[in-house]
């Protein structure tokens, strides 16, 4: 069942405190338990989150309710990656990590961050597998991401173009107001895109040092997302294999007793694939044994089952954006009771 945290119905609640409205009977009126609301580990229902957008839309009568509810969009909302983003060298590395870790504020996230020609284009959608959710949803993703980069630099970021499936507003001041550039609607996809230049501009309070130890720890959460679930046994059947070569979808489900289709579609069903378990399962395990001293960089790469090093270290750069050995340095350098702090990072 995919579920989404609750960090996102406090932001709703917020908002509909703002429009005078008691979020605490809107709650229990659509069967979820207000007194979870404080709770920003607790994760809701995807169908309920679907329902309380519905409710609260109707109750405010508001179109614009999406771009109220950005407005209350913080670090926390986003879980350990809103703090790991907080304290990101660049705009750009901020949203490589919220893309790469989407899927722990949802699991029914699909976050992709994209080059393009000197520009990078944020895509973003729900694939909720039932009922589909509202555009209101969609514009807090998109205007609560840009919020979000503007709290933590500081100052104003203005994208090139934002781009939503939903049709035109009747109205769309209050989209013009929060974007301040092009807008197009009836769209394939859901987009911000962005100038290098915005991106890749110094965030004042960056330590990335900080940074690696909240992506260690969402790389964990995420982990623990697929406990109990069919993407757990996938991950037990690749932890065998990774030590001697690497692993394939074919291997796998054999081990598992059943067709490469039905592997694929359970873990669709899911809203994951075989090689996203893959990735996340190394991705894991590397910051385990970068924290080893004993290992080389070439045994951690054969322990993943990686073809070589360069290869593991290619991959290394996808997930956390540094050079394996540079994340080894790196936590050397970070002071003992900082990773403690973790900036007050809620757990799971």
């Amino acid at each position: 069942m995919a579920t989404g945290l609750s960090a996102w119905v406090l932001a709703i609640a917020r908002a509909l405190e703002d429009a005078g409205l008691d979020h605490g009977q809107l709650l229990r009126d659509v069967g979820m338990d207000p007194g979870k609301v404080g709770d920003l580990s607790y994760r809701y229902s995807q169908d309920q989150l679907t329902s309380l957008w519905i409710a609260a839309v109707e109750k405010t009568g508001d179109p614009n309710f999406g771009l109220k509810v950005a407005r209350h969009v913080r670090p926390s909302t986003f879980h350990v990656v809103g703090y790991a983003m907080s304290c990101s060298a660049t705009l750009k590395r901020a949203a490589e990590r919220f893309a790469h870790s989407a899927r722990l504020i949802s699991d029914s996230a699909a976050v992709e961050l994209t080059p393009l020609d000197g520009r990078y284009l944020l895509t973003m959608d729900l694939h909720t597998g039932g009922r589909p959710p509202i555009y209101q949803t969609i514009d807090t993703m998109l205007a609560g991401f840009l919020m979000l980069c503007e709290w933590i630099q500081g100052a104003p970021v203005t994208p090139v173009e934002v781009a939503f499936r939903h049709k035109k507003p009747a109205d769309d001041r209050a989209y013009r107001d929060v974007f301040r550039c092009a807008i197009r609607y009836g769209q394939p996809v859901n987009s911000i895109l962005f100038d290098a230049v915005a991106l890749e501009r110094p965030i004042p309070s960056a330590n990335e040092e900080l940074a690696l130890v909240l992506d260690e720890m969402s790389s964990k959460y995420l982990a623990l997302r697929y406990a109990s679930r069919f993407a757990q046994k996938v991950r037990n059947t690749l932890i065998a294999q990774l030590p001697n070569s690497e692993p394939n979808r074919a291997k796998t489900a054999r081990l598992l007793n059943m067709s490469e289709r039905t592997l694929s579609r359970r873990l669709q069903e899911e809203n994951t694939t075989f090689q996203d378990v893959l990735d996340r399962l190394r991705e894991e395990l590397a910051y385990d044994y970068l924290r080893r001293n004993d290992l080389t960089m070439d045994s951690i790469a054969a322990l993943l089952g990686f073809s070589s090093n360069s290869t593991f270290s290619r991959a290394f750069m996808r997930w956390s954006g540094r050079r394996p050995s540079e994340w080894r340095e790196g936590r050397l350098r970070l002071k003992p009771d900082d990773t403690g702090k973790a900036l007050g990072a809620p757990t799971l």
